[in-house]
């Protein structure tokens, strides 16, 4: 995905809702509820970084890190850049340490 759609005001792909004919039932989720999925799925992720994505007020998220510094972002893909910059240091997602701090965190 280009940064084209954020000029256009197109909302990003990840904020928005399985097609409705896609479950059926139970499966079934508001687009309120997969956005609250998305940001514990994250917060798994940010775990180990010690570092917590949170919703605001379902129009934007915001990242916190350990130290209380705090970045406004508009979408799930801009979550690691805001971490990185927070953290004033590159995440490596395939760093052995990080990897194994995941794994610990999910036991």
């Amino acid at each position: 995905m280009c940064g084209l759609c954020g000029l256009l005001g197109i909302v990003h792909w990840t904020e928005t809702s399985a097609h409705p004919d896609a479950f059926t039932g139970a499966a079934r989720r508001t687009i309120r509820a997969e956005r609250l999925q998305r940001t514990r799925i994250v917060n798994a992720a940010l775990a180990p970084l010690r570092m917590k994505v949170g919703d605001f007020q379902a129009s934007a998220y915001v990242l916190s890190s350990p130290t209380g510094r705090q970045e406004i972002v508009d979408d799930i893909q801009s979550v690691w850049g805001a971490a990185e910059k927070l953290r004033g240091v590159a995440v490596d997602p395939l760093d052995p340490n990080y990897l194994a701090a995941l794994d610990r965190i999910g036991r």
